[in-house]
């Protein structure tokens, strides 16, 4: 399966690890390590990983999150014939589909 990352996918990381770490460099480090962890998952089993959602796009049908352990964000990806699809991390509070413009 082929892996595509969208480009503001590392964006998204950095913005929130960087929020993390002006509370703690420690803290920043589990995040990291958390979506590094999660990113480990997704790519070894995709479709046994993450929560299928209910989509409406024509495009990507199997849009899946990934929920983070320790803290209230989830990785939002799709599956698209033998194309993984790392489109972004969100907050947990946020509706995923709103972020379908990232596939």
């Amino acid at each position: 399966m082929t892996v595509l990352v969208h480009p503001d996918f590392p964006k998204d990381i950095r913005r929130f690890e960087m929020q993390y770490a002006r509370i703690s460099l420690g803290l920043a480090a589990r995040f990291r390590a958390e979506i590094d962890q999660a990113l480990e998952d997704i790519k070894h089993s995709p479709r046994r990983t993450g929560h299928l959602l209910n989509s409406t796009s024509p495009l990507v049908k199997d849009l899946r999150r990934r929920n983070l352990r320790a803290f209230p964000f989830f990785v939002l990806y799709g599956i698209v014939e033998d194309r993984l699809i790392i489109a972004s991390v969100i907050p947990s509070r946020s509706d995923p589909l709103t972020w379908l413009t990232r596939f």
